[in-house]
């Protein structure tokens, strides 16, 4: 009868090794970690990431121009990302673009100042609430006597209230391009733009910087303001790079 006793007892513990052991090893596979102590990559969200491209007619394309936000489509869909654009608009500048296959949604309103865009943000974050938004905002406050210090405090306080629709939001801080109006102005807004996003950047919700400024030229444009094929190529690419850090 010991015998038996002891017998039983021998499985039961081999159970219970097992099914402690196998705990552990499941544990540390969703943990992210295995035998070398390095994390594993584990999608945890298969949801698309909903981008905002904001800003004035350079984000929402002029004229014939579909602006860098067709060849950002498909650059981020051929790097085999999951996004989708988000925004009031579908429109250029008031017309259908000329190449409309691709997500027309923007918040790229032609004319505006920064000012504008602080004084409408909050009905579009709170519709779309964006998980990134792509910032190149400046160029119509500069033109129209705005003081660079003026339109820094105005899109410090849009990044505020983006973060009010969602905590975790990644703004993307362009520093503009040199076309239209003084390019001295130019230079004096886009110095400030790293101290803005100095200030405003946080773990949870990081600002980064991206320099559409340096190696732009009026030749990449169409008219001496709004980027033409190769101007809206340079921007594009610039965003991407910026992009693959916080997708």
């Amino acid at each position: 009868m010991r015998r038996w006793w002891l017998i039983t007892l021998s499985i039961v513990v081999t159970f219970v090794a097992l099914e402690v052991i196998g705990k552990s090893t499941f544990n540390q596979i969703a943990l992210g970690i295995n035998k070398n102590k390095k994390p594993l990559l584990i999608a945890q969200n298969y949801s698309r990431t909903r981008i905002m491209p904001l800003g004035d007619s350079i984000t929402g394309g002029e004229g014939s121009q579909n602006s860098y936000r067709r060849l950002l489509w498909f650059y981020l869909l051929n790097a085999g990302y999951s996004v989708d654009f988000v925004g009031s608009l579908q429109v250029n500048c008031g017309r259908p673009p000329s190449l409309p296959d691709f997500d027309l949604d923007n918040e790229g309103h032609c004319g505006w100042r920064a000012d504008q865009i602080l004084a409408q943000i909050d009905e579009w974050a709170s519709t779309t609430r964006p998980d990134v938004v792509l910032i190149h905002l400046g160029t119509n406050d500069l033109g129209s006597g705005e003081t660079p210090e003026s339109t820094i405090e105005d899109i410090r306080g849009i990044i505020q209230k983006l973060r009010y629709y969602n905590p975790y939001v990644k703004i993307l801080l362009a520093e503009i391009i040199p076309s239209c109006g003084s390019l001295e102005r130019k230079v004096l807004f886009n110095a400030q733009i790293p101290n803005l996003a100095n200030q405003t950047n946080t773990y949870q919700s990081p600002v980064m910087v991206v320099d559409q400024y340096t190696g732009f030229n009026l030749s990449d444009t169409f008219d001496g303001c709004h980027p033409n094929d190769t101007g809206e190529w340079k921007i594009a690419n610039r965003w991407l790079e910026a992009l693959k850090k916080v997708l």
